[in-house]
């Protein structure tokens, strides 16, 4: 170990020290330690496995202080010496001079009521994280065995078409890798969740250890300090249990085509453009339709036709899901005909709240894009970004992109992204997939997109 210190005993000079007690201030071997644990049940003691530099000592760490920490910053919640809130910015002082600042015993029963809460949420983490971790392992196990059938499905088939499709096989293969880290999760996400358990473990006695000894006068900076790291253990434990619970939920088919000897024999013709990996949808994951006024749905709630009110706004059509928040969504309309008429807006496609009187004004609560047999625009926002005047024709399709977490919708037409549209949508909102028809006999297909 870089920089081995030795034991602060006079007798003990030449022995390296494996121990450091932050109140005393001294280096231990193991016998000066033990007898020390003895002397001194309650003092803070550290390993010395990693560098000293990361000890809490109880002195500020800035360079050229080394004072007594007895304030705590409120604008970046960090403990602080005098020297650090000086209005002297010279030599390094004076980082928290325009910061909210107190003394430490000023937050003591803050920091002490929180401490008990945080103790109830590792108890509560530690009750149901066990269980956790073993689904993921059984979740994560099940992926493997899909993905390598899949690639072996992939490889079977190759080795009919080998010299032809070498370099497309090694691209699937790729693509089947790409998609399985992007969909579903990597084995970090296993080695960092067979730590929780540990980590929630010691800061739990961390926590006990200090609430039972919070009003013994002994180094309040030192347990504000715990308190600190406790704070920050819970919201790492947070994070990878938030990917966990999203691992948990995921569930994706998938499969190659095509499927049997005779569409196979048949794609040979076509080989040099040969191979396509397909992530089916589970039916509980789909956006529909749902069933409305002045309209009719077919193919499962995926096709809808206007077939009431005329020509005019007043046929509006309805995700049946709510659209995910914290996530990107994304979903496809293909027009299926256009009425062709001169510079008259057909179809609005977008987002907005539930409608289940179908509104006539009813675009001006939603964000979305108009688009026309003639021309492509923005008409419900001041915050679009599109004016654009291109013709959109039968089979022409619109992707929505919804990333509710970044607050931002765009659109692609026939794969051509136009950009963020709207970068204020509600995150917190209850909102839906929304197409709005205007000309009577209309068709708009609903297509799935991962």
């Amino acid at each position: 170990m870089e920089n081995q210190k030795k034991c602060s005993a006079k007798k003990h000079a030449d022995v390296n020290a494996i121990s450091y007690c932050v109140e005393c201030n001294i280096y231990m071997c193991n016998k000066c330690r033990n007898y020390h644990y003895e002397m001194h049940e309650n003092h803070h003691s550290y390993n010395l496995e990693k560098n000293i530099q990361e000890i809490f000592t109880g002195l500020c760490k800035e360079e050229k202080h080394k004072i007594e920490l007895e304030f705590f910053c409120k604008t970046h919640s960090k403990l602080c010496c005098a020297a650090c809130i000086s209005k002297i910015k010279e030599k390094g002082y004076g980082q928290h001079a325009d910061c909210n600042v107190c003394l430490i015993e000023e937050i003591k029963d803050e920091k002490k009521n929180k401490l008990n809460e945080n103790i109830k949420k590792l108890e509560e983490i530690s009750n149901k994280i066990e269980n956790s971790i073993n689904n993921l392992k059984q979740i994560f196990q099940k992926i493997n065995e899909d993905k390598e059938k899949l690639k072996l499905d992939i490889s079977k088939i190759f080795t009919k078409i080998r010299n032809t499709l070498n370099e497309r096989e090694d691209e699937l293969l790729l693509e089947i890798d790409n998609k399985y880290n992007n969909l579903f999760f990597t084995e970090k996400l296993i080695n960092q969740s067979n730590k929780l358990p540990s980590e929630i473990k010691m800061s739990l006695e961390k926590g006990r250890k200090i609430n039972g000894n919070w009003n013994d006068g002994n180094k309040l900076n030192k347990k504000i300090q715990d308190c600190l790291d406790i704070e920050n253990n819970i919201n790492n434990i947070h994070e990878i249990n938030q990917k966990i619970e999203k691992c948990n939920s995921t569930s994706i088919k998938t499969k190659i085509i095509p499927e049997n000897e005779n569409e196979l024999n048949e794609f040979l013709k076509t080989i040099k453009i040969f191979g396509k990996i397909i992530f089916e949808i589970p039916e509980s994951l789909k956006f529909k339709f749902k069933n409305g006024e002045n309209y009719s749905v077919s193919n499962n709630g995926l096709i809808a036709t206007k077939t009431g009110g005329g020509d005019d706004w007043n046929c509006t059509i309805i995700g049946d899901k709510e659209i995910p928040k914290n996530k990107v969504s994304k979903w496809r309309i293909r027009i299926n005909n256009f009425k062709i008429r001169f510079n008259t807006w057909n179809i609005l496609i977008g987002i907005g709240p539930d409608n289940p009187n179908n509104k006539r004004d009813f675009y001006k609560e939603c964000l979305s894009f108009i688009c026309g047999n003639s021309m492509l625009s923005i008409k419900s926002s001041s915050q679009s970004n599109y004016n654009k005047n291109e013709k959109l024709k039968k089979g022409d399709i619109i992707e929505v992109i919804v990333d509710r977490k970044a607050g931002s919708l765009s659109f692609s037409i026939n794969d051509s992204n136009y950009g963020i549209a709207y970068s204020q949508v509600p995150k917190d909102d209850i909102l839906y997939p929304i197409v709005m028809i205007y000309d009577q006999n209309q068709i708009v297909e609903l297509l799935q997109s991962i």
